[in-house]
């Protein structure tokens, strides 16, 4: 159970923000901010949850937590840097502390962040903040986790087709990297509304374009046919990538939905109840926090000084590798996959927590060299070396 913070952020508009922490190691806690008109405490307690279970997946010694805060994120700068100031204020004790590390996210990025850090007096840590590519490297996984989905269920890609809700960092990244291998994106969506071509979008137009005029790259667009986003889980596609907000497959869609793979690069994309009625349709479904894990695991690979191809050739490899070992013993069991991945990652966080919180010698002056690592004291050139052997015993 999350312990969920509320604060007042503008009482005269009654502006709330929350914080949903959902575990602990040695008191500190991660997860990203976000913005959303339509944010509710309960689904931000969920993906707090799932924030637990990717750190436990990856075997990173972290808490899960998400922050959010209920406004419109297109809204001006001033004045959502304004609410940003005030969330930071509200929740400076544990800002201050680090008990609560927040990141970018859904409707903020880390400008936002450090803006909000900043604003308050805080003091940005050399190594706190480099989110610039989480977006990037979570399209990654969740193109790494797609692929080798299709070939365990014998899916001819160079005929695919893809549908991706959302075409923010995470999702114009996880466009690109179908696009870029040569299987064909039909439709995006944004805020503003969706497109879809049944003979593939030019991605990189899109992109080019987003970065001018941002969610209104839908409505813009020459190119595509106009459709309601909500149709967007319902289209005739091979693969159905979710990459904004959570829930977009519920027990209400559920029984529509066409694709044969869910690969999602947004958290908690599928409800409950959503999942048992694609496992009964045999549509595959990839546990979320194994899928989109690439925002973690590439930044932390980043802080260590590892090259950029090490990285995508270790997270294309690995969480491939790793998805289709979960895929394969669910079927064994005749089970959800991703109720199978949760119990595993649940087991593996509470072994991390226990070793990090041992009060032993060894454990100590790992959290010590860790503290001031993330201090920036430790240079990275020190850690480099090693890191490879780190990371490939967190797969082995």
């Amino acid at each position: 159970m999350s312990t969920l913070i509320s604060v007042d952020i503008d009482e005269e508009l009654s502006l709330k923000g929350y914080l949903a922490i959902d575990s602990t190691i040695n008191g500190r806690c991660c997860g990203g901010l976000r913005m959303a008109s339509d944010l509710s405490p309960t689904t931000l307690a969920e993906v707090a949850r799932v924030m637990t279970l990717k750190y436990g997946f990856l075997g990173l010694p972290l808490g899960g937590a998400k922050a959010g805060i209920a406004a419109d994120p297109e809204m001006p700068q001033d004045r959502k840097r304004e609410l940003l100031k005030n969330f930071g204020q509200a929740l400076r004790p544990l800002l201050q502390t680090r008990s609560y590390v927040p990141g970018g996210d859904l409707g903020t990025s880390e400008d936002d962040i450090r803006f909000m850090l900043t604003a308050n007096g805080l003091k940005v840590l050399p190594r706190s903040l480099t989110f610039q590519l989480s977006g990037f490297y979570t399209g990654i996984t969740v193109f790494a986790a797609a692929i080798r989905a299709a070939q365990h269920i014998g899916l001819d890609l160079s005929r695919a087709s893809v549908a991706i809700e959302g075409f923010g960092s995470v999702g114009s990244s996880t466009a690109q990297a179908f696009w870029k291998r040569g299987i064909k994106v039909v439709a995006i969506s944004t805020s503003q509304g969706a497109i879809y071509n049944e003979e593939g979008l030019d991605v990189g137009e899109l992109i080019k374009l987003r970065d001018q005029v941002d969610s209104q790259v839908v409505n813009l667009s020459p190119r595509g046919e106009k459709i309601d986003k909500s149709r967007l889980a319902e289209l005739d596609v091979d693969i159905f990538s979710p990459c904004a907000q959570s829930y977009s497959i519920t027990s209400d869609n559920a029984s529509r939905v066409a694709a044969r793979i869910i690969c999602p690069g947004a958290n908690a994309p599928v409800t409950p109840e959503a999942e048992l009625i694609l496992f009964q349709r045999r549509i595959l479904s990839i546990p979320d926090f194994m899928a989109n894990c690439g925002g973690v695991l590439g930044i932390s690979m980043k802080r260590t000084g590892l090259s950029e191809n090490f990285i995508l050739n270790f997270m294309e490899q690995k969480i491939g590798q790793k998805v289709i070992e979960v895929i394969k013993a669910a079927e064994k069991e005749n089970i959800i996959p991703k109720v199978y991945a949760e119990r595993i990652a649940e087991e593996r966080f509470l072994r991390v927590k226990e070793a990090a919180e041992k009060r032993n010698i060894t454990s100590k002056a790992f959290n010590f060299a860790l503290k001031l690592y993330r201090k920036g004291i430790i240079p990275y050139q020190l850690v480099t070396p090693f890191a490879p052997w780190y990371f490939n015993k967190k797969f082995s």
